[in-house]
């Protein structure tokens, strides 16, 4: 044997002890499942929007979001309003 198939040699046994049990194994990794899950949920076709999908925890957050934007244009306008037309000056 020459010095070159002894290094080849030593270089395929360390990559056999260097793997991973679950890279060398036909399992898949549990974390790995749940992702799989966690994305076929949202990607099933049931007419809701990705942002809805969460459950109602997303509903709410949604509602919320709703209720803040109509306040802020609702504030805006009053704003807009009371800049169009200034209150008359008080006459002495």
């Amino acid at each position: 044997m020459s010095a070159k198939n002894v290094v080849r040699l030593a270089l395929q046994s360390t990559r056999q002890f260097s793997r991973s049990s679950a890279a060398s194994s036909a399992e898949v990794a549990a974390g790995y499942k749940q992702l799989k899950h966690i994305q076929a949920k949202f990607q099933k076709p049931d007419g809701k929007p990705v942002f809805l999908k969460g459950g109602p925890v997303d509903n709410v957050m949604f509602m919320v979001t709703c209720v803040l934007c109509l306040a802020g244009i609702a504030g805006m306008s009053k704003l807009i309003y009371q800049l169009s037309y200034p209150p008359k000056p008080a006459e002495e």
